[in-house]
């Protein structure tokens, strides 16, 4: 059931509003839950089952974790203090290992469902150059809805409950609540126990501001989908499947528009996501902050997909590059190859292992490999560049303040980013090499491919208004904001114009693909 389906919007989620604001306030989690996990079923059917897996062991572990440090409180102050250190290190151990149980459980059901087969099949490929000739087979597994999402999200509640910022759930049904809510589920965002579990637990009043500006959003989500992301999707299906048949420049174009389609439609499946949150007075983080105005791959990526990026940055790159043999590492890297490069190789070393992740989170393949290194050698050769390019240009932390240089900046970006989203939809990492090979293949015949001329300016003017607002989210005006200052039938005729654009202009019919939300598969 996807979140631009018809059920979903006319009878799923009118209904578990419905339900959720008619219930008594003690009532509400349930009516939360309820849809949660029917949501989950109608999508992903039996599969329901490692979910509901997944959030008993975490719930297990973290009222493990919370029973542990609580007797540590209490146990501690009586002792004298070579006791009291002896009893701390014990209870670290008993913590770290009820860590290390809970990550072996849910990244070894992520391995085993979504990477398995990848495994396999590089195994195999090793295998066969070998003179015993031997093949290993695998079990075949249907990904489960929203894996990645929900185990990075598992792992970030019982790291919080670890460190003590954060209290574990009481009960099995909240933790499930938890991981199981249906805006994020799917495709995010990657929200914090924290933040999220006082609205999902003592959930506020229906209040009509919040509802409205809810529906704004998921209209504004679904005309970026319908209208945008869905009318690129035939053209860049049609070219990327069939490269070869076809000049550099239609490439170029598919690139350009699948650059657009993406950002269209995940940025639009978040407005979605967040809006129906919103309708019932759920927070959830914002995931996306005006990516191409970026003026770096580092900023890019701090404006795109935001809460993957923090949760990497929290829980795998900071905790990687203070751990004890990164320490040892960089201390042995300053005695062979100086100060400079002892500080600089352990971040290098941790930045790398971030960007793999990066890749691999997004799919099993060597493809999503390259995809991660491609950004981590953009990254890397930008520092290690920077204070040749210092040198060779003095001039060079001036033009930084200047606007012509702004613009440069962002342009430089964009372009990088749309070689990497090249490599990240190509049918392979050979595909992604011949492609931006081809890109060189002289103009031949139309580029109105699959796509008549009235679609294409269509996809201008979408393009156009989607740029329009975020500039002027970059700029600091709150649209919804500005809407809701307006008279009532001003408001009314926004929504009504709104509604009328996405039943007109939006991607219908038998000559139009309906595209499944891509970062659903991941």
């Amino acid at each position: 059931m996807a979140y631009n389906s018809f059920p979903y919007l006319c009878i799923f989620l009118p209904l578990c509003w419905l339900a959720w604001a008619l219930l008594p306030q003690r009532y509400r989690p349930a009516a939360l839950l309820g849809g949660s996990l029917i949501f989950y079923w109608l999508t992903a059917g039996t599969y329901t089952v490692w979910l509901l897996l997944a959030a008993a062991l975490t719930w297990v572990l973290g009222l493990g974790l919370g029973r542990l440090q609580v007797l540590q409180e209490a146990t501690v102050p009586g002792l004298d203090k070579p006791a009291r250190k002896e009893v701390k290190q014990q209870f670290a151990a008993l913590q770290k290992g009820m860590v290390a149980v809970g990550v072996i459980g849910l990244l070894g059901l992520l391995v085993w469902l979504k990477y398995l087969p990848f495994l396999v099949r590089t195994l195999n490929a090793v295998l066969a150059r070998l003179p015993m000739g031997w093949q290993v087979t695998s079990p075949s597994f249907v990904q489960p809805l929203g894996l990645s999402f929900f185990t990075l999200m598992a792992l970030s509640y019982l790291f919080d409950v670890r460190r003590g910022t954060t209290r574990p759930a009481a009960h099995y049904w909240q933790v499930l609540l938890y991981l199981s809510f249906w805006p994020h589920v799917v495709e995010g965002p990657f929200d914090r126990w924290a933040r999220i579990s006082p609205a999902l637990l003592d959930p506020p009043k229906p209040d009509y501001r919040t509802f409205t500006f809810g529906v704004q959003r998921i209209l504004w989500g679904m005309m970026k989908k319908l209208i945008i992301a869905d009318r690129a999707n035939m053209y860049v299906k049609a070219v990327f499947d069939d490269w070869t048949k076809y000049s550099g420049s239609a490439v170029l174009v598919a690139t350009l528009l699948y650059t657009l389609q993406l950002y269209a439609e995940f940025s639009g499946c978040m407005d979605m996501v967040l809006g129906a949150a919103q309708c019932f007075g759920v927070p959830l983080e914002e995931n996306f902050r005006q990516p191409f105005f970026a003026r770096s791959v580092s900023e890019f990526w701090r404006r795109w997909h935001i809460t993957l990026g923090a949760w990497l940055r929290e829980y795998l790159f900071q905790p990687v590059i203070v751990s004890k043999p990164m320490m040892r590492f960089g201390k042995w890297c300053r005695t062979r190859f100086g100060a400079a490069l002892g500080r600089s190789m352990p971040v290098w070393a941790g930045l790398l292992l971030t960007w793999l992740a990066i890749g691999i989170w997004h799919g099993a393949g060597w493809l999503y490999i390259v995809y991660g290194l491609y950004y981590f050698a953009l990254q890397w050769l930008g520092e290690v560049c920077e204070p040749a390019l210092l040198r060779l240009c003095p001039a060079l932390p001036q033009w930084r303040t200047r606007r012509w240089y702004k613009l440069w900046q962002v342009v430089r970006t964009f372009v990088l980013v749309n070689f990497g989203m090249l490599i990240f939809r190509s049918n392979g990492t050979r595909a992604a090499l011949d492609m931006l090979a081809s890109l060189r293949r002289p103009y031949t015949g139309s580029l109105l491919i699959k796509l008549d001329a009235a679609d294409l300016w269509v996809l201008v003017v979408g393009a156009a208004i989607l740029l329009a607002v975020d500039l002027a989210h970059e700029r600091g005006i709150a649209i919804r904001e500005a809407i809701a200052r307006r008279p009532l039938p001003l408001r009314w005729a926004v929504y009504c114009g709104a509604m009328l654009a996405v039943m007109i202009f939006g991607a219908y019919g038998d000559n139009y693909d309906p595209a499944a939300f891509i970062y659903a598969q991941f």
